[in-house]
């Protein structure tokens, strides 16, 4: 079972890790929803005049989306901080290989919302990023 990096969750249900997300070394919460894609990137690709398409693809690459909701405000940073560079690799349970995958990756939109729980001393937010592989 992998160790539970982000501790400062008082109050709040544990965090779960059985999926398997890593960035670099460091395992990161499962999140509370992602989704991502398989996509070919082509040199070229055009098509003759009978419409066979002639094409040329270099590589598969992997971007993915992360949704956390209602978190500790400390888990968010600490998530931040292990993406912030300007790259890093990052591992994650691939449907199309079956199995997980480690790409190369850099952080592409992040956006976060925390809200103050009711007895204003707690902060709960929400995270909300994607991974662009390079």
């Amino acid at each position: 079972m992998p160790v539970n990096h982000f501790t400062d969750t008082t109050g709040f249900p544990p965090l779960s890790y059985e999926l398997g997300f890593k960035v670099g070394n460091t395992d990161i919460p499962d999140p509370s929803a992602f989704s991502g894609a398989e996509s070919a990137l082509d040199t070229m690709g055009e098509r003759d005049a009978t419409g066979y398409l002639h094409r040329n693809m270099v590589a598969t690459k992997y971007p993915l989306k992360f949704e956390y909701e209602n978190i500790p405000w400390k888990t968010i940073m600490d998530i931040c901080a292990l993406i912030k560079g300007d790259k890093f690799n990052f591992t994650f349970p691939s449907p199309f290989e079956g199995e997980m995958k480690t790409i190369e990756a850099y952080a592409g939109d992040r956006e976060f919302e925390a809200v103050r729980m009711t007895d204003n001393r707690t902060w709960v937010g929400n995270l909300k990023f994607s991974v662009i592989q390079y």
